[in-house]
């Protein structure tokens, strides 16, 4: 439960920190807005290829997004 809780963190963060929306990313990275919304929600992870993609749209290492 804690790590899906730092993971929805750091999306949170960086996301806005780019001053995106969620459905910016989501349509970045490929997917609906509620499949990202459960991502920040901590109800669902991303597959191995949503979360390359994010790394690219929000900017963070692929080290840090698999260590939150």
């Amino acid at each position: 439960m804690k790590t899906k809780h730092l993971f929805s963190v750091l999306l949170i963060k960086s996301r806005q920190s780019k001053k995106l929306t969620q459905n910016q990313v989501a349509r970045a990275v490929g997917v609906s807005q509620s499949a990202y919304n459960y991502w920040e929600s901590g109800k669902h992870y991303p597959n191995a290829k949503k979360l390359f993609n994010l790394t690219k749209v929000l900017s963070i290492p692929i080290e840090e997004m698999l260590t939150a």
